[in-house]
């Protein structure tokens, strides 16, 4: 059962520092407590939702400037991981 419960957890995005400190809620009777972990979990979610999403709109745009620019000398996409163009 406590190998269920920490793969559970991890599947969630937890921790096994964070999945400890859910067992120790195990008991059932920490409701306010578990539920703080799991709005930090959700905050930290959310934040690297926003972060994939920014990268997947630059790349994006990279990856458009790539297949626009045919003839040119330097690829934008190398142009830009070089520092010389800013891609956020």
């Amino acid at each position: 059962a406590r190998v269920k419960f920490v793969k559970s957890a991890q599947r969630l995005g937890f921790s096994l520092d964070e999945v400890a400190g859910l067992l120790r809620l195990d008991d059932g009777a920490h409701c306010d407590e578990a539920r703080v972990l799991a709005e930090q979990k959700l905050e930290d979610v959310r934040g690297k939702l926003a972060d994939l999403q920014r990268i997947e709109s630059v790349l994006a745009r990279l990856v458009h400037d790539c297949c626009a620019s045919h003839g040119t000398v330097s690829c934008p996409l190398i142009v830009s991981l070089h520092g010389n163009k800013e891609p956020c």
